[in-house]
């Protein structure tokens, strides 16, 4: 469960912006908040902006700090990290943060780096409801907690300038809190950025092993609208065929290509008297085929899923159901962040004002401001939507045609 996550210089993210997921006072849809030590806590998060003031690059900041949290023990020496850093800023390092609870222990993690060393690093958990610090990292100078001082004698013999202390240790000591605190980055967190993932071959293989899944899909679609009554996927280990390979690859990779077996994942879904190949489906289909089966295991599991323009291909109102199922407190402490343009969901009968954030572009310097909807002079009843739509919060596309 994320309760907060900050960030600077990355992409149009010059200065630290701070997307909180704590409650404030409000007392609006009270039941549907997760409760952590007597601490309110948001299910979901909607960021709304215009094109290109920085709805993604906050989302990326996330994905970029789970990549580096969960790889970094691979890199070799001398590796470059993934730094995307604000193009007026280059010089400047990069900052990740964020505060979170997984296995009922919160932990707060950051990191400043460049694109060659990790500059700063700490790591504070709160096992007792009380927060100390792990270890405190300044450059290759790590002060380690005596609860966890073989982190110590591993810094001195394996940690490079650009490896996280907290990646290196999970893979090489048997610590439970700092496997927990890495695990919420490889289990807990679940980002989509795009279409171009791997969920299908696990959708189709929840669907064709656990006839379970299976039928809370089909009872899903049956829901939306559609007329599909059966779905049949398919994996299997094969090897491939010459043909497959482009005709100038090199004969020695060829020659490895073709002797290792691959897996391919096939989907049909029936209805009453045909079926059909995934690839003949509409995008919204394939999209809800793709993320059902994954989105089920965040709910039953209390992951935190982010996800860039979940409304791309589907329905408004598929995609407010979802949305919904997250806030009404159904799905435990499950959570969901997205960036829309969806203006259907910018509602105050679905969200909280502190649940709403807007991205804007800052002329100075071209950089991007993030603020809450409950940071502006909004009442409960105010047509949110409508006054979003004239600009009273950040700027929109009015009108685009000019003479």
């Amino acid at each position: 469960m994320l309760l907060e996550f900050s960030c600077s210089n990355v992409r149009s993210i010059r200065d630290k912006i701070t997307l909180n997921l704590r409650a404030n006072a409000d007392n609006t849809f009270e039941n549907n908040l997760i409760v952590f030590e007597n601490e309110r806590i948001n299910p979901a998060c909607a960021i709304y902006g215009s094109n290109a003031t920085g709805k993604t690059s906050v989302l990326t900041a996330m994905a970029i700090m789970q990549n580096m949290v969960t790889t970094s023990h691979i890199l070799q020496p001398g590796d470059f990290l993934p730094r995307i850093p604000h193009r007026l800023w280059q010089e400047k390092p990069s900052e990740c943060s964020m505060e979170y609870v997984w296995k009922k222990t919160r932990y707060i993690y950051s990191f400043m780096y460049d694109s060659k060393q990790i500059l700063k690093e700490t790591l504070y958990y709160a096992p007792n409801g009380r927060m100390g610090a792990v270890f405190i990292r300044d450059g290759n100078k790590v002060k380690v907690n005596e609860k966890f001082s073989r982190i110590e004698t591993l810094c001195k013999e394996k940690l490079t300038p650009n490896k996280l202390v907290l990646s290196l240790s999970v893979n090489n000591l048997n610590y439970d809190e700092l496997v927990n605190a890495f695990m919420f980055y490889k289990d807990g967190l679940v980002v989509l950025m795009n279409d171009n993932n791997n969920w299908l071959e696990y959708s189709a293989s929840k669907m064709e092993h656990d006839n379970v899944i299976k039928d809370m899909f089909l009872k899903f679609m049956k829901g939306t609208g559609s007329d599909i009554i059966d779905i049949k996927p398919k994996s299997e280990q094969r090897l491939m065929s010459a043909s497959e390979l482009p005709p100038d690859m090199p004969q020695a990779m060829k020659a490895m290509l073709l002797n290792q077996p691959v897996l391919t994942t096939s989907v049909k879904t029936v209805y009453k008297g045909f079926s059909l190949d995934l690839a003949e489906e509409s995008m919204g289909t394939q999209k809800l085929i793709r993320l059902m089966c994954p989105i089920m295991d965040i709910f039953q599991k209390g992951k935190t899923f982010v996800c860039d323009e979940i409304e791309s291909h589907l329905h408004p109102l598929i995609v407010r159901q979802l949305v919904t199922r997250f806030i009404s407190g159904k799905s435990s402490s499950a959570q969901i962040i997205c960036a829309t343009h969806d203006v259907e969901m910018l509602d105050l009968t679905l969200f909280r004002r502190d649940q709403i954030y807007f991205t804007d572009i800052n002329p100075d310097f071209h950089r991007t401001t993030l603020n809450p909807l409950s940071s502006f002079n909004c009442r409960k009843d105010d047509n949110v939507q409508r006054k979003y739509l004239e600009s009273k919060y950040v700027k929109v596309a009015r009108n685009v045609w000019t003479e």
